[in-house]
């Protein structure tokens, strides 16, 4: 039979570790789609569900070698640009990357998910179909871009 300070302590970890992982998630407005780039461009979001599994690890998106944003949890990006093949890629302890056809004028959806590592999770990129990607960017909140 646990004591009541015990319950108080495992209470008190709980109410920590979930104060620090708050700080670990998107923070910017609910999820909006940009209007439809008219210039001949595409657009792809580059998103990752909110989740409790890995939720303080993030890692910085890169296209064709660029920083693009810092994923968090929770977190959606637009990336904008030209018509062809864009190499995206995310490191954390391994590096992992996806090639995206972009179209001018279509949404592309590249989804970043967490797998196990040896000490920090994987992020992994995935490019879904427009029907998943819409229902799950739903939820998500705006991440900044990359800073130069």
């Amino acid at each position: 039979m646990k004591t009541s300070s015990t319950r108080h302590c495992a209470l008190a970890v709980s109410v920590l570790v979930t104060v620090l992982l708050a700080g670990c998630g998107a923070t910017g407005p609910a999820f909006k789609p940009i209007d439809a780039p008219t210039d001949g461009r595409g657009v792809v979001y580059i998103y990752r569900q909110s989740s409790g599994l890995g939720a303080g690890v993030h890692g910085t998106v890169r296209a064709n070698g660029k920083p693009v944003t810092d994923v968090k949890n929770g977190g959606y990006f637009p990336y904008v640009g030209a018509p062809g093949p864009v190499k995206f890629e995310i490191t954390t302890e391994a590096t992992n990357e996806a090639i995206v056809n972009v179209e001018a004028g279509i949404e592309k959806f590249l989804k970043v998910t967490v797998g196990m590592g040896f000490f920090v999770g994987h992020l992994h990129l995935t490019e879904v179909s427009p029907d998943i990607g819409k229902k799950e960017i739903a939820d998500t909140k705006l991440l900044e871009p990359a800073k130069p």
